[in-house]
């Protein structure tokens, strides 16, 4: 007998959703019954973060990057598109966001109708012990 919490992320439709702030994302892995994002909670994530062809940033090779969800200490990858992005994502879920510059990184210029692209893993969310 299968269970819920032992099936693993499931592959995306492929459907690309518009959020009101003009960010897209499209599911690529939808993760059932991983842990959810909060705010205040240690968020751990694998990216991959293009423009075009261009690879800016890749976690995927070292290890994931945390931080704790609503405050960002990693400016030049962590921005409102991302926060946005992973805040409706379970763990083990996998997503492509594609981060216009209003939500994109402070100082990040982007050529007219060229779109910052994350692909990006929630591999974690921990509670924090720090307050």
């Amino acid at each position: 007998m299968s269970s819920l919490l032992s099936e693993g992320p499931t592959p995306g439709d492929g459907t690309v959703v518009t959020t009101a702030s003009g960010l897209e994302y499209e599911d690529l892995l939808v993760a059932k019954g991983g842990e959810t994002v909060e705010p205040g909670k240690i968020v751990g994530f694998q990216a991959r973060v293009s423009i075009g062809d261009q690879v800016l940033y890749d976690t995927y090779k070292e290890k994931p990057v945390a931080f704790k969800f609503g405050q960002r200490p990693y400016q030049n990858v962590v921005c409102d598109g991302l926060e946005e992005g992973l805040s409706t994502m379970r763990v083990g879920g996998r997503r492509k966001l594609m981060v216009p510059e209003n939500l994109g990184p402070p100082g990040v210029k982007l050529p007219p109708g060229v779109k910052l692209v994350y692909d990006v893993t929630l591999t974690e969310v921990l509670p924090n012990y720090f307050n």
